[in-house]
């Protein structure tokens, strides 16, 4: 059983959609303007065919990735890095995880809502604002950075504890 350390979102399963589909994404940003296979995605995510191909299903019909009509079976980004953020990418794994959920549940017992339902809503509108909000500011550009070696690294000196935790950009 996991910590809530080890996901985000409430939710295991949808965390590590949001995190395979995200791995996806990279290995197509790492590759750009060349398009991907499927093969390729295994070897970089580790993950099995089956799952994949049902990611990049999913991502197409978010419009983030597309066929490659010059290539059959491999796959392109549909715009720039920069123009997709993680809350697209979230919004797509919520798309898929909430037509899964609507298909377990085809017949929902009927009730009258009452206050706590109207509560309930209300908060999950504005913890939804937040995490949309706060995943925006996250594009796919900075996977490039991360790739070009360019990301922070632990900075080690004799100056103390709040130090030893500073970060300097690496330029390998």
């Amino acid at each position: 059983m996991g910590t809530v350390e080890d996901y985000i979102f409430g939710s295991s399963g949808l965390h590590d959609r949001f995190f395979a589909t995200t791995e996806i994404l990279a290995k197509l940003v790492s590759s750009a303007p060349r398009s991907v296979s499927i093969t390729q995605l295994e070897e970089a995510t580790g993950r099995p065919a089956k799952e994949l191909s049902k990611l990049c299903a999913s991502l197409t019909r978010a419009s983030l990735l597309r066929p490659d009509p010059q290539a059959p079976g491999r796959w392109l980004l549909t715009c720039e890095a920069s123009m997709v953020t993680l809350e697209d990418v979230f919004r797509c794994v919520l798309a898929e995880h909430q037509g899964r959920s609507k298909s377990a549940s085809k017949h929902p017992a009927e009730r009258v809502p009452n206050d706590v339902d109207l509560l309930m809503m209300q908060a999950m509108i504005a913890i939804n604002q937040s995490v949309f909000k706060h995943l925006r500011q996250f594009s796919l550009d900075r996977l490039k950075i991360s790739a070009a070696g360019m990301f922070p690294t632990p900075r080690h000196t004799m100056q103390g504890a709040f130090a030893e935790r500073a970060f300097d950009v690496a330029f390998t």
